[in-house]
């Protein structure tokens, strides 16, 4: 995940730019500034700054540029005393990027006035923004910019974005339908198309050397994996199309219908979409399109090295609260604490994949979760948030807890949910979920202020 890149302005009004107060204070407290600077790339922002103390409507022009130049995805706009709002209302509006209003409590610089007027202001002109007040040390005023400037950049991220969508929809889930249309309105998103058949074609390109150097490499990241076979080699043939296809069409993201064309007359695409969330690339199962961006979403928030899951609902367990999550054979190794002991491939068995596959075998390691799902109400997309806790699971009994399902060989975890069970079932509209491992909450809610989704919670 790369950094917030954040447009830094200090503003102040004509009269304070150079004055001093009656107590022979300069009006502008460069220390001040320089300290807010500080904080803020400590906390992991990229500052693009700009260095003069802006008080003249003129001075906004060059601004405006530089922040388009560098592609900012969101304004810190620093009210150092006071400001003419409607100068900069005009400027926030014209250059259309989300934008985060901060004073600090200084009672030498009157600036709560000047980030008042500013906020009304640009409500009087229908324009959101977060308003953040107080010592910049504060973690609770870093933390409300922080999230922020996070769900900025998805927002900045997304509107260059390119899914693609390779073959049609997956076991009739209306959920999982891509609305390309909807899509490039609200989100910026643009959707490539492409067939199932490019895939195979695709995979039998690949000369035999290299599909098995790709077996042996394979033997190094697992437990253990089957023998080279002619289904793992098709599963291996087709990982490396995929990965030629999302290179070649630039897709940031992708959904495989699979079931059944290509799982009943190639082989599964699990192994596929094992591989390509290993290295944090997102590809959904059945051609999901609102699990797949779900899933895209948290992986622009997570923490780079932490790995992301989709996964069934398996089970509600209203008792403990907790929650069964299974996928189909698709997972990251890197859900494990250590994939050399705790995860494996194996055959993929073919009730509903008459060709085979390989699917991934482990338990998803203990610790704090997200969970979230996009999805439509009446065309309107409200966003499910839930909050839990991966546990962790004797080594003796998750043999046992595998094996409840009927499928022992597929991905696991185990998460007690924050929140009421029955609303948590209420609020479930697919049967996948998607989960990263750490808080990301205020991130997604301020995700869904960006784009005016309604959030449930349980």
């Amino acid at each position: 995940m790369r950094k917030p890149k954040v447009g830094f302005l200090s503003v102040t009004c004509p009269t304070h730019r150079e004055a001093k107060n009656e107590t022979g204070d300069n009006w502008i407290n460069t220390t001040a500034i320089e300290k807010i600077k500080k904080e803020l790339i400590s906390n992991n922002l990229d500052l693009v700054v700009i260095d003069k103390v802006i008080a003249y409507f003129y001075e906004l022009d060059e601004v405006e540029k530089r922040f388009n130049d560098e592609n900012v995805d969101v304004i810190f706009l620093y009210i150092s005393t006071w400001n003419w709002t409607d100068q900069i209302s005009q400027f926030i509006r014209n250059i259309s990027k989300p934008v985060i209003i901060y004073a600090t409590d200084d009672s030498k610089a009157w600036s709560i006035g000047g980030l008042a007027a500013t906020h009304g202001g640009l409500d009087e002109i229908g324009i959101k923004s977060r308003v953040a007040y107080g010592d910049i040390s504060d973690k609770d005023v870093t933390g409300k910019i922080v999230s922020y400037s996070k769900a900025s950049m998805v927002k900045n991220i997304l509107r260059k974005s390119r899914y693609g969508s390779i073959g049609g929809q997956g076991m009739g889930i209306l959920t999982g339908i891509v609305d390309a249309n909807q899509w490039l309105k609200d989100f910026g998103i643009l959707t490539g198309f492409t067939d199932q058949y490019t895939l195979v074609v695709e995979a039998e390109k690949f000369p035999i050397p290299e599909v098995k150097n790709y077996h042996e490499k394979l033997k190094n990241e697992y437990r253990s994996i089957p023998e080279f076979s002619k289904i793992f080699e098709k599963s291996i043939r087709l990982y490396l199309a995929l990965e030629k296809i999302i290179k070649e069409e630039r897709y940031n993201f992708t959904g495989v219908k699979c079931a059944f064309d290509l799982s009943n007359n190639y082989c599964t695409p699990c192994l596929a979409q094992s591989r390509l969330s290993n290295r944090g690339f997102v590809s959904a199962c059945l051609n999901d399109s609102n699990g797949a961006l779900s899933t895209y979403i948290l992986s622009l928030l997570k923490k780079e090295s932490e790995p992301i899951f989709t996964a069934d609902v398996n089970l509600a367990n209203k008792k403990d609260n907790l929650i069964k999550l299974i996928d189909d054979g698709a997972a990251s190794p890197k859900l494990t604490l250590n994939p050399k002991v705790d995860a494996e491939l194996l055959i993929q068995p073919t009730l509903e994949a008459k060709a085979s596959g390989i699917c991934t075998k482990l338990f998803a390691k203990p610790g704090d979760v997200t969970l979230i799902r996009l999805a439509r109400i009446n065309s309107k997309y409200v966003l499910h948030l839930t909050e839990g806790e991966v546990i962790s699971v004797d080594e003796g009994k998750k043999e046992l807890i595998m094996a409840e399902c009927g499928y022992p060989i597929w991905p696991h975890a185990l998460i007690r949910i924050k929140g009421n069970i029955d609303k948590f079932v209420d609020n479930l509209r697919s049967e996948y979920i998607h989960m990263a491992y750490g808080n990301l909450k205020s991130e997604i809610k301020d995700f869904c202020e960006l784009f005016d989704i309604e959030l449930i919670e349980n």
